[in-house]
């Protein structure tokens, strides 16, 4: 069916949009000016049925992949055809399959655009078709005699694979894409745990060796280069980490993303310095290294700045990576403002249908969750978690675990809407925490078929449970699911984690308020406040309750020195608290970035 935008004229205009689309990709000299204007032409003139028809010419597709300096164009141009009602995506991974099928091309010439053409689609979110493309280039890969050549072709293509299937949730294929790089690389199986009980030490006798090996191999040499085959070992250390970090394995990824931090030079693309930079400011976070995390997440904003402009989707990624860093030290304000900022960015390159954009959705979604948790003003928040899920459902199975987070941050909020509707105002409130009872266990369901119960993820479904049941006045299965929650976290983190303070807190409340165990909840508020003061100090805005809880608790004990005493504390917080709005983070834009040598130098050199 012809769409309305078509005119009579688009039989006749559409062969010259082909030759002109043709001849752009041939200039070498002017190709990415005359495609940026083509592109921008045809998208600001809505001939988007035509753009997909010749987009979704392999050949064509192929020449525009080429040329680098093109590709936020083409991304904007690629989303635009798909949110048109295009099946670009597959026509374009069935066009790969079909080409390999066929024999009709060389074997490296149907590698290296399987390479380009799956790390396309998996920058781009379309991470199903992603993986196919990928797969079927691996095993190309594999089929060729195992010479040096083909095995780095084969770790080319492990690295776009493993972020591929960690982004898209494929944990089982992914940790057979992890066995394969480890074999590759020729490191033991358990090689995660090597380093993470001494990871520059481990990762330095590794990688010296390796590097070494390739300066003298002429055939390598002469295919890559030693300083290429540092930013692929950095590229495949990165993604390791990147795998353990969804895994919620955390030392690990730590170590594999020190591993990454150490291999880069200053000859390594700034694509990679950036990849990796981020990643190693995600792993300080969750370990909570904050004056590392703080210091490296900036330099990735900084980074991806300078080389990629604040236009681009890379950036925006680093944005994501700096609100988050924000939001885990408390700097809830700061980060809406930057997760607003990344949302926005992603918007006007994928459109409003895009998995990247419902991450940065559910992501921003939470931090107002957070922000206003005390106001009660959550309506924005659930706006955005809605429209997370409804993108995710679209692009993906029922049954995916990308929509266990979003639902998580959903029943959040409806729990706390409930709680804050007056009594008779609001005769939906029932329903409001059943609906938040139902979309926490599908999350749970989902999280335990992926990761199984000893793990983080499903440890905070348990907790997120724990605080809907104290709700629901469902107190007994509310102490059960507490108690899970912290039973797993202390395995897992340790029993100073901030996780663990979490739960611990939460499960005091329980006590306090609900089951009338104060000298328990006692013990555990003392618990949780320890923690929060190790890791954040005496500004953390977690402290309130606790503070809150402990005057309840020796009010009911009639111990009221020990109710004054907490007291006076709650009000020495909020004046620190108070302090604190008038004190700002660094503006974006305001990071410098800091050599490299330097960077690595005040990373390895100071620990916090």
């Amino acid at each position: 069916m012809k769409c309305p935008e078509h005119t009579s004229m688009d039989s006749i205009a559409s062969p010259l949009f082909t030759n002109a689309l043709s001849s752009i990709v041939l200039y070498k000299q002017s190709h990415v000016v005359k495609l940026n204007y083509f592109c921008e032409k045809m998208l600001q003139e809505k001939r988007l049925c035509i753009l997909g028809a010749e987009l979704s010419e392999l050949d064509i597709f192929e020449r525009l992949l080429r040329f680098s300096g093109a590709q936020l164009r083409l991304l904007q141009c690629f989303q635009a055809v798909i949110e048109h009602g295009s099946k670009l995506s597959a026509e374009l991974a069935c066009g790969y399959l079909a080409r390999c099928d066929a024999s009709t091309d060389s074997n490296n010439t149907l590698i290296q655009l399987g390479l380009r053409l799956g790390g396309f689609l998996n920058e781009a979110g379309w991470y199903a078709d992603a993986q196919r493309v990928l797969v079927r280039c691996r095993d190309l890969c594999q089929a060729q005699p195992q010479t040096i050549h083909y095995k780095r072709l084969t770790l080319e293509c492990c690295h776009r694979l493993l972020n591929t299937q960690s982004a898209y949730c494929c944990l089982a294929a992914a940790a057979e894409t992890y066995e394969l790089a480890l074999q590759l690389l020729g490191l033991p199986g358990d090689a995660a745990l090597r380093l993470t009980d001494r990871p520059m030490q481990v990762a330095g006798e590794w990688f010296a060796s390796m590097l070494q090996d390739y300066e003298e191999d002429s055939e390598l040499s002469a295919s890559c280069g030693s300083w290429k085959a540092s930013s692929l070992l950095a590229r495949l250390c990165k993604e390791f980490s990147g795998l353990f970090f969804f895994r919620c394995d955390y030392s690990a990824a730590h170590a594999w993303s020190l591993a990454a931090l150490s291999l880069l030079t200053p000859h390594t693309p700034a694509k990679i310095t950036v990849e990796v930079v981020r990643a190693c400011g995600k792993a300080c976070v969750v370990k909570r290294r904050f004056k590392a995390a703080g210091l490296l997440v900036r330099q990735g904003v900084s980074l991806a700045r300078a080389a990629f402009g604040t236009h681009h989707p890379r950036y925006a990624a680093a944005l994501l990576d700096y609100g988050f860093y924000l939001l885990n030290v408390d700097s809830i304000t700061h980060s809406v403002a930057v997760y607003e900022e990344a949302l926005g960015t992603l918007r006007r390159v994928f459109g409003r249908s895009s998995l990247h954009v419902a991450t940065a959705q559910e992501d921003l979604a939470y931090a107002l969750y957070v922000l206003e948790y005390s106001s009660g003003r959550f309506y924005k928040a659930r706006d955005h978690a809605e429209r997370a899920i409804r993108i995710i459902e679209n692009l993906v199975p029922p049954d995916h675990l990308l929509l266990a987070s979003a639902k998580r941050v959903k029943a959040l909020i409806l729990e706390e809407i409930a709680l804050d509707t007056p009594a008779g105002q609001d005769m939906r409130e029932p329903s409001l925490l059943e609906e938040s009872e139902a979309l926490h266990k599908a999350a749970l369901e989902l999280s335990m078929m992926a990761f199984g119960e000893k793990n983080v993820q499903t440890a905070k479904h348990y907790g997120n449970l724990g605080r809907l049941y104290q709700s629901m006045q469902k107190f007994k299965d509310a102490e059960t699911m507490h108690l899970k929650a912290i039973a797993i976290k202390e395995e897992l983190l340790g029993a100073e984690d901030y996780e663990v303070g979490l739960s611990v807190g939460h499960l005091a409340s329980l006590y306090n308020y609900h089951m009338n165990m104060h000298r328990a909840a006692e013990k555990l508020y003392l618990r949780s406040i320890s923690i929060s003061l190790k890791l954040f100090g005496e500004r953390y805005s977690g402290l309130e309750y606790d503070y809150r809880g402990l005057v309840h608790v020796f009010t009911q004990l009639k111990r009221h020195e020990r109710a004054h005493h907490y007291n006076a504390l709650l009000q020495h917080w909020h004046d620190l608290r108070e302090q604190s709005k008038a004190e700002q983070q660094p503006a974006l834009g305001d990071e410098q970035v800091m050599p490299l040598e330097q960077l690595q130098a005040h990373f390895f050199n100071n620990n916090d």
